[in-house]
């Protein structure tokens, strides 16, 4: 019996429609509609953030644009060798974790105060977002007038009517300005902290907060056991983004004391501002080059800060639940 091969055709090749078929599902998506938002995103925050860490390696200056030098890290090396820069970036250091404490424990308490069924707690939660909203340089202007010396500010007449004959140097003594400023930045940023955990403890299931009541729970048990765990991603983000607007505050203090007395409150973003764009007159001013490497070394704070912290009550957390 013999057997009779047939040969292998090859499949007619029919024309393919998958190219078009994506094609007129990608532009029937939400993709052609978010492509110019995007582009914007790149042009105006990518770039400028690349540019950034490239002129943080060279000599740039204000007064001559066009020509520079590559210098490698030689601003890094500058700055880390500066006394004048760890002095400064010291206290932001210090002004950035004492007025995200108090932020986050005066907001989290007014927030568990508004949570409660009080009357008038709209005009009251009105009344406390009226310092956010309110722009910060005109709340440094306000502040600045309060806090002035002698009988032109209001602080220091209250002061002087219940008694104290000497007005209190509120901005011109090192200690008070430094006190005054973080004073100042926590009455202006309290009121997002409150909204953001009022916001968490109205999403808590009544009925649980009411079964743990007849459990016998009290106030503080119900708030460590129940309201704390159950909002916890909402607090990590939340001290995050204070964290970092925090470390960032710029008018405020540039109002309030242009980073006196002395260099007493002078900050990272001020003094990275006054290098980078201050007065041409000096010199030593003027350094794009130096102000971008201060801008980079805030930029690796603040990641490294919010990376780890993440990591730390998210995903380590949910790790061992």
């Amino acid at each position: 019996m013999t057997t009779q091969s047939v040969p292998k055709t090859s499949p007619q090749v029919r024309p393919s429609v998958a190219k078009p078929a994506r094609l007129a599902r990608f532009l029937a998506g939400p993709w052609p509609w978010m492509l110019p938002a995007l582009f914007m995103l790149m042009l105006f925050r990518l770039y400028p953030i690349l540019s950034q860490f490239y002129y943080a390696m060279t000599d740039m200056r204000v007064q001559n644009l066009q020509e520079f030098n590559f210098v490698g890290l030689d601003n890094y090396r500058f700055l880390l060798e500066d006394q004048f820069f760890i002095d400064t970036l010291l206290f932001t250091f210090f002004f950035t974790f004492a007025g995200v404490l108090l932020q986050w424990v005066i907001g989290f308490g007014l927030a568990l105060l508004m949570d409660q069924p009080l009357q008038g707690r709209t005009f009251f939660r009105l009344g406390i977002m009226a310092s956010w909203v309110i722009s910060s340089l005109i709340v440094g202007y306000t502040w600045r007038l309060m806090l002035h010396e002698g009988n032109a500010g209001v602080l220091s007449a209250w002061l002087m009517e219940l008694g104290y004959e000497d007005p209190v140097r509120w901005l011109s003594a090192p200690d008070n300005a430094q006190y005054s400023v973080i004073a100042v930045n926590v009455w202006r940023s309290t009121a997002y902290t409150m909204v953001f955990m009022l916001a968490g403890l109205q999403t808590i299931p009544r009925d649980l907060l009411e079964a743990a009541t007849v459990d016998g729970a009290n106030l503080w048990q119900r708030l460590v056991k129940i309201k704390i765990p159950y909002m916890r991603q909402l607090i990590a983000i939340n001290v995050v983004f204070i964290t970092i607007a925090t470390f960032n505050v710029y008018e405020q203090i540039l109002v309030l004391t242009r980073g006196g007395p002395g260099r007493a409150t002078e900050t990272v973003s001020l003094k990275m501002y006054e290098t980078a764009f201050g007065s041409l007159s000096s010199g030593s001013l003027g350094l794009i080059g130096r102000g971008a490497a201060m801008g980079n070394i805030m930029f690796l704070f603040t990641l490294v800060f919010a990376l780890a912290y993440l990591w730390l009550t998210l995903y380590r957390k949910g790790d061992e639940a």
